[in-house]
């Protein structure tokens, strides 16, 4: 009985968070009069946090980790909140988005197609059937679109689709913590929920009428059922894969074939053999991404005309074609890449083209750029540090795992997957500073996640690799900030092809002087265990 009481108390005290939280969103939406949209906000904040206490309550959280739930739901607001109201006059007076209070052209698109179709007299799963140009896939399209209609069918607020996706922010902080935590442990869960909590490039899409906040909490869910099915929670864990995947279908078909297909080789690298099968939940991913390749097809032959119907050879086009028209855009839009490319074989363009793509957005040249308007360059400020920040985890990662896990082992397997994303993301986007992090931030759970292990990993056994990552980093950082400050205020610079050659020596002096130093201290160690007394 007292038990019920704690929860019935705990439970009030959310919803009334979550009330608070609307009234203070209507306060301060730009949009009409404050508090006009008191009822629309407050009812969906109230369900959004009760889904989140919900989750919580269901995945065994600690208290603390609900303050890393509330700063990821309150930074996505606010800067959301930020973006609307400050955009028309700190955006670009040409950008037809910003001076609507969008910082995102798709964004600002496809929320439009959803307030036009929520005026209109069809049905909402009209999204689904008759594609708009701005969301191919339909679910986004939808999910707003019922907002808009049942909870604010005269005046058109695009805060509404902020709330929901600041909510799926926290549930991914939560099912983000309740992987790490399962699969490796508490500590790193922690670090991985606030990574998750405060990562720019996610807090920006949070903040914005975007698929991809949804495919983070996605994937996040799905990884959540997976460490569960791989504790010996099956029927749970394949209920819970299942669930997030059919909602990724319906959001964005190819994410929901990818996520699934992490999953399912996950269970082949890692848990087969472990734990008995759950053969009719495992049939049933299967289906599901067999669905979910036939959507992919359907929608990507609409927007094609005259492509092949084999889909393997439509992926294949996808991604050739695809990439070569990304390549062609970068050289055309870049100075200093044409001059690279002119100076270096053909056959070197994509492999470098790749390279860039992996350092976007990147940190030197947001942090010096003096043709941006102070907002704008502030926003690419922060999402250059903050994947600047994520990098040298991420550099470091792979050698750990191999000599710290084992090569059959979940951080190798998350190493490889998140390779695999940045670098094909990289490739097929051809360094593009915008599409390119967006498609690497829906894996933004297993990044953060290898993140927290690394971190604890470095510490449990000393090693020095992850500082020297950073050394790393932060040294090719300053060289290209010394270029990019030269470019932009004329102070005295190395070339761009000096600068290169000079990171690429330090890298190899810094590399193996580490290496000497490792094998010299390990002969001193080995030397002084062999030297000691027997006692």
């Amino acid at each position: 009985m007292e038990r019920h009481k704690d929860r019935l108390k705990s439970l009030t005290r959310w919803i009334g968070v979550g009330v608070a939280m609307g009234l203070l969103v209507a306060l301060l939406d730009p949009t009409g009069k404050p508090f006009s949209g008191w009822l629309a906000y407050t009812f969906l904040g109230a369900v959004g946090v009760l889904a989140l206490w919900g989750a919580w309550r269901w995945i065994g959280g600690p208290n603390a980790l609900v303050a890393a739930v509330a700063v990821a739901v309150i930074l996505r607001l606010f800067v959301g909140l930020g973006l609307r109201a400050g955009l028309p006059a700190l955006g670009y007076p040409d950008s037809e988005p910003h001076q609507a209070g969008y910082f995102y052209l798709d964004a600002y698109r496809r929320d439009l197609d959803a307030w036009r179709l929520a005026q209109l007299s069809v049905p909402l799963t009209d999204a689904f059937s008759d594609q708009a140009e701005s969301d191919q896939y339909g679910g986004l399209l939808f999910a707003s679109g019922l907002i808009y209609r049942t909870l604010s069918p005269s005046e058109h607020r695009p805060m509404l689709p902020v709330v929901m996706n600041a909510i799926v922010g926290g549930l991914a902080v939560l099912f983000t913590w309740g992987f790490v935590k399962l699969s490796f442990s508490s500590k790193p869960g922690m670090f991985a929920a606030w990574g998750v909590a405060v990562y720019p490039e996610a807090v920006l899409l949070g903040a914005s009428q975007m698929r991809e906040p949804l495919l983070i909490g996605l994937l996040a869910g799905m990884l959540y059922g997976y460490a569960r099915y791989r504790n010996g929670d099956g029927k749970i864990g394949i209920a819970i894969i299942i669930a997030a995947a059919g909602i990724a279908l319906a959001v964005s078909p190819p994410y929901a074939l990818l996520m699934l297909a992490v999953v399912l080789v996950g269970l082949v690298w890692e848990v087969q053999g472990r734990h008995k099968a759950q053969w009719v939940g495992v049939a049933l991913v299967v289906v599901l991404g067999l669905l979910a390749l036939s959507l992919t097809v359907g929608a990507w032959q609409k927007v094609t005309a005259g492509s092949s119907p084999n889909p393997l050879a439509l992926v294949g086009a996808w991604i050739s074609d695809g990439a070569r028209f990304e390549l062609f855009k970068l050289e055309r839009g870049s100075g200093w890449v044409q001059l690279l490319f002119d100076r270096t074989p053909e056959w070197a363009n994509i492999p470098m083209a790749t390279g860039n793509g992996l350092v976007q957005p990147f940190f030197p040249a947001t942090l010096m750029d003096s043709t941006s308007l102070p907002l704008p360059r502030a926003i690419g400020i922060a999402r250059g540090l903050g994947w600047f920040l994520l990098l040298p985890f991420l550099v470091y990662v792979p050698f750990a795992a191999l000599r710290g896990a084992g090569w059959r082992s979940l951080q190798t397997y998350l190493t490889l997957v998140v390779w695999i994303v940045m670098i094909g993301a990289s490739y097929r986007l051809a360094g593009d500073q915008w599409d390119n992090p967006r498609a690497r931030a829906v894996f933004l759970a297993p990044q953060m996640a290898l993140a927290g292990w690394a971190w604890y990993h470095a510490r449990e056994v000393k090693s020095p690799w992850l500082l020297r990552s950073g050394v790393l980093v932060g040294v090719a950082s300053l060289l290209f900030i010394q270029w990019y400050a030269g470019r932009y205020y004329q102070t005295p610079r190395l070339s761009l092809f000096k600068t290169v050659g000079v990171l690429a020596v330090f890298a190899v002096v810094f590399l193996v002087g580490a290496v000497v130093l490792d094998v010299v201290r390990a002969r001193r160690e080995a030397r002084l265990t062999t030297d000691a007394p027997e006692v």
